[in-house]
């Protein structure tokens, strides 16, 4: 008795620290959770022992014997240290689709560890495996006086058949095993996964069949650059309020053109994955509408190719992550850069230093032509870990202050772009239209990132319009200014070139005008917009929930967490989406913003059984 009270003392400890860790969450547990949580101890605690009976086997061969024990003590401090971890950051466990990122994003996500791992978590680390080892060694060596022979095939068969259970039921209850077995689980059912999943779907995007559009005799006499940022939230400039001097290159810039700039108030993104959000940027088609149209609606460029116009598509990312290079090959753009063109170093994990890529667009700029230019420009200074360069670290602490330093340098860099255009003579021809993919949490609701988070810091982003005086006259400026208080989004961009070129009476392109649910920026937007986001489709594999945002409310179905949650802000007075209110449904406005998810059967997947009776 008292040899098995020994060998189940680690995992015993290790439980214990769980249930004190999940405590909370414990409590809300349904009665299906609590027997999955359960079932994970044992498993956890048979694997384990099946461990150390193993290595009792072998502790004749040592070599072989601290080769393993080195192996499953990695193990064990990874998997633990490294989901409690991930836990503290994002407020729930990883689970399936976390881990998918490294399989299908291997080179990036180990840049991104590479970025995120310093030397004292790589100590703590260490000493914490080499503890384990030594522990175990000792216990292992000790003489138990237990028959494992007889027992290692007995618990082996039964640890199987658990574990067999735990993983097939892995996607509904992954959030109520232990942090060990819910490693294992996920790994095994990829494996399992694996030859369905070289089907595409789901894995990123795939190949476009773009609309064609005839050239017409139509000439436009000004240039368009459109700037896509990435997780920039509109929380961290200066433009929207912030105290912190983050921005000043814009903020000068927006003072010295303050006729001819728009700063909108209430822009929200449609998706809080890039892997969704810049398509809708370039497309104008949003998560919830049908991949038939996703792929094959026009992206921006085609619409100035009709009129002439040289178009670039300049990127700092890595086009192969998440299939993007897929996404684009079928485009007959002018002239694409992005990471794998450039020769340039990785930045980070998504791709280059933004300063290669504006010094880039410079020098198109500054190409002498007599077509008038048509650019997208796509950054990613500030994406986790927010490198940047010594001479910009203007704040230092917290997360906050890295983000911080890295608007401050993508400022800098934007100021460059400024720059080229006025001593170039075209920035009194030139609209720019600046916007981002989503926003970021830095630890607002115990969330780091923004692919897991549908609060109001991941899908508040910013959205600027330049727009010089004397272009497009045919454009009214007093709806751009009504529109600056109306609920805005990043797919309101497609339709709103659209009329900034003059293209509405085009006979194709009016038709393709169906298809949008944004709006133009040029044409008053309705006061009870109602805006919807989403990072799971077909296209997608999110476990995230949704989202929807109606004048003030703002309606959240959390899916990522156990059990699933609703939640309702006022996201105008309760900026920091602190007071969770009550979600009455037979309340009008309540009834009427639900509604709003029924034109998109898809949304139906990712609501609540009691909204769909």
């Amino acid at each position: 008795m008292k040899n098995s009270v020994l060998v189940l003392l680690f995992p015993s400890l290790f439980v214990l620290i769980d249930m004190l860790i999940r405590f909370s969450l414990i409590q809300m547990y349904s009665h299906w959770q609590l027997f999955f949580y359960f079932l994970s101890i044992i498993c956890s605690s048979l694997f384990f022992v099946l461990v150390v009976l193993a290595l009792k086997v072998l502790k004749t061969r040592i070599f072989l014997f601290n080769f393993i024990l080195a192996i499953f003590s990695t193990y064990l401090v990874v998997t633990i240290l490294g989901s409690y971890t991930f836990f503290y950051f994002n407020g729930f466990f990883p689970n399936y689709y976390t881990y998918e990122y490294f399989k299908n994003e291997p080179l990036s996500a180990m840049v991104l560890v590479k970025d995120s791992i310093h030397f004292l978590d790589l100590f703590i680390l260490l000493s914490a495996i080499s503890c384990v080892f030594i522990i175990l060694r000792k216990l292992c060596l000790r003489d138990l006086n237990l028959n494992y022979k007889r027992w290692i095939f007995s618990v082996l068969a039964l640890y199987l058949g658990i574990f067999s259970i735990l993983v097939f039921q892995l996607k509904k209850y992954d959030q109520c095993l232990l942090v060990d077995t819910n490693f294992a689980a996920a790994v095994s059912r990829h494996i399992i996964d694996w030859e369905k999943e070289l089907k595409f779907t789901g894995k990123g995007l795939d190949e476009r069949n773009p609309f064609l559009l005839k050239k017409t005799n139509g000439k436009r006499n000004f240039n368009v650059l459109v700037v896509v940022f990435e997780s920039l939230r509109k929380q961290n400039l200066e433009a929207y309020g912030y105290k912190r001097k983050t921005t000043p290159n814009f903020t000068q810039f927006s003072k010295d053109h303050s006729s001819e700039f728009f700063v909108f108030k209430h822009p929200y993104t449609v998706s809080s994955t890039t892997m969704l959000a810049v398509p809708a940027v370039l497309t104008g088609i949003a998560p919830y509408q049908n991949p038939k149209i996703f792929y094959s609606q026009p992206i921006l460029w085609d619409f100035a190719k009709i009129l002439n116009y040289r178009n670039f598509f300049v990127s700092s990312h890595s086009l192969e992550w998440y299939r993007f290079d897929r996404f684009y090959k079928n485009e007959k753009v002018d002239h694409l850069w992005c990471k794998e063109t450039s020769g340039k170093p990785f930045f980070n994990d998504l791709g280059v230093d933004d300063k290669h890529t504006i010094e880039h667009v410079n020098r198109l700029i500054r190409k002498k032509s007599a077509k008038p230019f048509f650019g997208i420009v796509q950054l990613n200074t500030t994406h986790y870990p927010y490198n940047v360069p010594k001479e910009f670290v203007k704040w230092s602490g917290a997360f906050q202050d890295e983000y911080d330093n890295a608007i401050l340098y993508q400022d800098y860099v934007i100021g460059k772009l400024f720059s080229q255009l006025k001593k170039s003579g075209k920035l009194e021809n030139t609209v720019i239209i600046f916007t981002s993919d989503h926003g970021e949490s830095l630890k607002d609701h115990n969330n780091i990132g923004h692919v897991d988070s549908y609060y109001a810091e991941t899908i508040s982003i910013p959205l600027m319009l330049y727009l010089p005086d004397g272009i497009a006259a045919h454009l009214k400026r007093k709806v751009l200014r009504e529109n600056s208080s109306k609920t805005t989004s990043n797919i309101d961009i497609a339709p709103t070139v659209i009329s900034l070129l003059g293209l509405k009476g085009n006979k194709e392109v009016g038709a393709l005008l169906k298809n949008y649910s944004g709006y133009s920026l040029f044409s008053k937007i309705p006061k009870n917009r109602a805006l919807i986001i989403m990072n799971n489709n077909k296209i997608a594999r999110f476990k995230v929930g949704i989202s929807i945002v109606r004048d003030n409310l703002h309606y959240i179905h959390r899916t990522n967490i156990v059990p699933n949650r609703e939640e309702m802000y006022d996201i105008k007075k309760d900026k920091k989406e602190e007071r969770i209110l009550h979600v009455n449904r037979k309340h009008r406005r309540i009834k009427n913003l639900m509604n709003c998810f029924n034109p998109y059967p898809v949304c139906s997947k990712y609501l609540p059984q009691a909204q769909l009776r």
